[in-house]
């Protein structure tokens, strides 16, 4: 495929793409996507919004998953006591701070896997979850958006100056993204341990 066959399969099918790629690895769907509107090739507006409900589809996801698998969790849960104890104190601080928290995690790396389990497990009321959810993702769509549109246009930029430099481009933006999934990774694990 040359240039012009990526660019066009971009257009036809970019959004079709992303929606279930943000529902899998939101962050860097939701970066590549920015990036790809910076240079024209999607919709900053639909980006936006894919983004936003490829990611609140996981959410939903993961609270229908605490909140039917509710007592086989417990029992899994249960047979790790490290994992356990730190459930039964998120379970006590959610109660207090629920929405704060879904808010909290939603702009931040990392912790929203256990956090939105924890909220169907505690029967967290939808309307609450899906409240602070939504206004959370878009603060955080929002954030990774502008930074793939920076990195796009600075893509952009640079190769119709100097075409090496480009390369430099698409390494900064492959590190950030993997020093995005590293720290995402590394704060799964430290809650674990």
């Amino acid at each position: 495929m040359d240039s012009q066959q990526i660019t066009q399969f971009i257009q036809e099918y970019g959004y079709w793409i992303l929606y279930p790629l943000t529902i899998i690895e939101g962050p860097l769907a939701t970066l590549a996507g920015g990036g790809l509107a910076a240079l024209g090739l999607l919709k900053i507006e639909l980006v936006f919004l894919i983004s936003i409900f490829g990611d609140l589809t996981m959410d939903l996801i993961l609270y229908a998953i605490g909140y039917f698998g509710n007592q086989r969790l417990r029992n899994f849960i249960g047979r790790h006591p490290k994992i356990e104890t730190r459930r039964k104190k998120l379970q006590t601080f959610f109660e207090k701070h629920g929405g704060k928290v879904i808010f909290l995690v939603k702009i931040t790396v990392g912790l929203s896997y256990i956090t939105f389990i924890t909220a169907g497990m505690i029967r967290m009321p939808l309307k609450k979850f899906l409240f602070f959810s939504i206004l959370g993702g878009i603060i955080w769509s929002s954030i990774l958006i502008t930074i793939g549109y920076f990195y796009g246009n600075l893509y952009r930029t640079i190769g119709q100056h100097i075409e090496w430099a480009s390369l430099i481009v698409v390494g900064i933006t492959l590190g950030t993204l993997l020093f995005i999934n590293l720290v995402k990774k590394w704060e799964i694990k430290k809650v674990f341990s």
